[in-house]
């Protein structure tokens, strides 16, 4: 490998739903050897192990992932989405799998039709007007007889097979019809009261809603219909059965978007949206860019916070996760503000406590999403706007600290180095083009925010030390550090005029502050420095002065120096004494030789 390039491995341990890093080795092996000891410890529902490599001759990073264990969501068991399940007996058919591949193979006719799969199940005219509507349930059956593997049998007596069944399940409809509950009057426990001891009672229960929603003629009625039902009070076969006719209704797009009305940006229907299938859309009543909600989505909100409708909560997920594939933009505020917008809505998800399984599937859909926005091409776009390249700079931080997933923030991060390498560029970055002081915080500020970054460390490190190589250029141009060293003022004074600087932040963090600590701790360790910081001042004022300057260290980030001033603050002063006025300057002048002589302790 070229001496050119720097490579180290990152040790990443996930708990709950992020990734952090717990270590970073240099060789391979030893990290392998780490992370399997990790991830057998059983400590971390995640471990995984990043190749970092970074290119001295072109400015290029390079990120690939060599180790991983346990990392992937286990997929729910209600996910069936594109999924074809052959039903083959009519219980099949009525299962929630049947009801889905009917939903699969019959989308276009039953959104068409405004009507679900339960309803096609259990009402004979919606199954003789599909009968009688051209091909539609011939290519149904083909498609599902191609679905499924029988090797000894053809495709075409799979096709008979299918139609068998369902004339076997046509046939219990038409035995069941005379016994199917009247729910006219609209109340549900007269006739769950009845139900109770039948055998087949989901059955004609739920053949009985199918009847009560025929009157209706949107979607969204029919939905109110069956949500006006759900009461804690009912037992977990009715609500089951209202579970599922309410999932299906919402599985066409056009029933949420009226339960939810318009919005001006598509965020905040997400959000809408999110918070009602975790059971939070009373959260958002009031609050600024939500209009009003109505009392039945609240309600039905509710029930879905005590989780006792599942199938219905897996739709609304797959429709928060459509929401945010969907090609259209999240709001009309630029990328910065999408991803903004993306970041704010994981960090809302995540609070809200959604579950694992949740969580990581839009974590995965917000990050995928984040990623068809970032490419060369739209951050090209973004720095172009800015002339400056310290402005170029602090608009990709901003943009890397709104992007989502690691990948899409190494590509962000890979812009900023070959910024900070042009030569056209020297001239902003040394200070050569203005004041190059007031340059020497900007970069401070700059490297400040990378440090900050959710950058790996190898971009951390190499953006850092460009950053201080800049700043020492400034410090040896200006010679900043001499002048103050030849002012003709106490050692005192310049000591406090280069911590002023340090704590103000003229000096990058690397070889530029450390010369500035220097330099700070040569002039402490003179002579009488605690002496001529108090000289002149009665007790209370030289305690004051000493506490002022080891504030001062302390903004200025000087380490180690702490003891030292608290023996010089608590011993360079006399105790309380009854002297009068008379004696106060002998005491003075006693305070200064004792704080000399335990300076001298001190250094």
């Amino acid at each position: 490998m070229s001496i050119a390039v720097n490579v180290h491995y990152e040790i990443l341990g996930r708990r709950g739903h992020s990734w952090t890093i717990l270590e970073v080795i240099k060789n391979r092996k030893d990290a392998t050897k780490k992370a399997t000891v990790l991830w057998e410890a059983k400590q971390y529902t995640g471990v995984r192990i990043i190749k970092e490599s970074y290119n001295k001759e072109n400015h290029e990073f390079l990120s690939v992932e060599i180790f991983s264990r346990g990392s992937s969501a286990k997929k729910s068991k209600h996910d069936q989405t594109g999924q074809i399940t052959p039903c083959l007996t009519p219980d099949d058919l009525y299962n929630a799998d049947g009801r889905n591949s009917i939903w699969q193979l019959m989308q276009n006719s039953l959104a068409e039709w405004r009507i679900t799969p339960t309803e096609l199940l259990h009402n004979l005219e919606h199954y003789y007007k599909l009968y009688n509507t051209g091909t539609k349930l011939q290519d149904a059956v083909q498609r599902t007889a191609v679905s499924f593997d029988e090797e000894e049998l053809s495709i075409q007596e799979r096709m008979r097979k299918i139609y068998k069944m369902i004339d076997a399940a046509v046939e219990v409809v038409k035995s069941n019809e005379s016994a199917v509950p009247s729910l006219e009057m609209g109340r549900l426990k007269p006739v769950i009261d009845g139900l109770e001891k039948i055998p087949n009672k989901k059955f004609l229960l739920t053949a009985g809603i199918v009847d009560y929603l025929k009157p209706t003629v949107t979607l969204s009625d029919k939905f109110g219909r069956v949500a006006v039902f759900l009461s804690n009070r009912h037992p977990p076969w009715v609500i089951g059965i209202l579970d599922q006719l309410l999932s299906e209704l919402l599985q066409h797009p056009t029933v949420l978007d009226q339960l939810l009305g318009d919005h001006e940006h598509r965020d905040a229907f997400i959000m809408e949206l999110a918070h009602m299938q975790a059971g939070h859309l009373k959260d958002l009543v009031g609050k600024p860019g939500y209009k009003k909600i109505n009392s039945e989505t609240l309600r039905l909100s509710g029930f879905l916070a005590e989780e006792n409708l599942p199938l219905t909560a897996h739709i609304l997920l797959n429709r928060v996760k459509a929401e945010i594939a969907a090609p259209k933009p999240i709001n009309n505020n630029g990328l910065v503000a999408q991803l903004t917008s993306l970041h704010n809505m994981l960090d809302t998800f995540r609070a809200m406590e959604m579950g694992v399984h949740a969580i990581d599937t839009l974590s995965g859909e917000l990050a995928a999403r984040a990623s068809r926005l970032i490419n060369s091409q739209s951050i090209s776009d973004l720095i172009a706007e800015h002339e400056n390249p310290i402005a170029k700079v602090n608009a990709l931080l901003d943009l890397e600290a709104a992007t989502l997933g690691s990948s899409n923030k190494r590509t962000v991060a890979n812009f900023i180095l070959p910024i900070l390498s042009r030569p056209e560029h020297e001239v902003v970055f040394m200070g050569l083009d203005n004041q190059p002081i007031q340059r020497m915080n900007e970069l401070v500020a700059l490297q400040k925010k990378v440090m900050g970054a959710d950058l790996t460390e190898m971009h951390r490190r190499q953006i850092a030390e460009k950053l201080d190589e800049f700043c020492r250029n400034i410090l040896d141009n200006t010679q900043i550090l001499k002048k103050i060293h030849k002012l003709p003022i106490s050692l005192q004074e310049k000591t406090d005029k280069i911590l002023g600087m340090m704590a103000e932040g003229y000096f990058t963090d690397g070889d530029c502050y450390n010369r500035a600590e220097q330099q700070v701790r040569v002039y402490m360790k003179q002579d009488g420095f605690t002496e001529g910081l108090i000289n002149g001042l009665n007790r209370s004022g030289a305690e004051q002065r000493l506490l002022a300057f080891k504030d001062l260290l302390l903004r200025a980030g000087i380490q180690g120096t702490d003891d030292e001033v608290e023996t010089a603050a608590s011993e360079s002063t006399p105790p309380e004494s009854k002297a009068d006025d008379d004696d106060e300057e002998a005491a003075a002048l006693n305070d200064e030789e004792e704080g000399a002589t335990e300076t001298e302790k001190a250094e």
